[in-house]
């Protein structure tokens, strides 16, 4: 991923990204392409080229986002939990965790998990 000789970076950069824009495929591919185009690019060059370019809402359409997004929360809840409370019991409900796919409902579990008093209360959370 190297500009063609004489090209600096910031050019380069946006011809990927003009490039990526003019390819015929749907919008949900097209977010994809720019995802992965941001993630990959950010690897060889500075990552704010690519933030500053890149539309978020384009990034936030992509299904690798949105899947990295999960997983992260995920992740961050069970820190939370495995934190303050016995680490087999948290364990018990990470595949309950798993299974939820809405990113808002996520990230208000997150936001519980750092204030439930114990791990109870935060399963009853979990089942609502």
């Amino acid at each position: 991923m190297q500009p063609p000789a004489g090209m600096d970076t910031e050019r380069w950069v946006q011809e990927c990204i003009n490039a990526t824009r003019a390819t015929p495929v749907d919008q949900q591919t097209q977010a994809d392409l720019f995802y992965a185009l941001y993630l990959f690019g950010s690897i060889a060059y500075d990552p704010q080229l690519f933030k500053r370019r890149i539309l978020e809402e384009l990034m936030q359409e992509s299904a690798g986002y949105q899947l990295m997004l999960k997983e992260t929360t995920i992740e961050y809840i069970l820190a939370l939990l495995e934190q303050q409370f016995h680490t087999e019991t948290v364990r018990a409900l990470t595949p309950m965790l798993r299974n939820i796919d809405d990113l808002e409902r996520l990230k208000e579990l997150h936001l519980a998990a750092a204030r439930v008093p114990n791990i109870e209360t935060f399963a009853q959370k979990l089942i609502d």
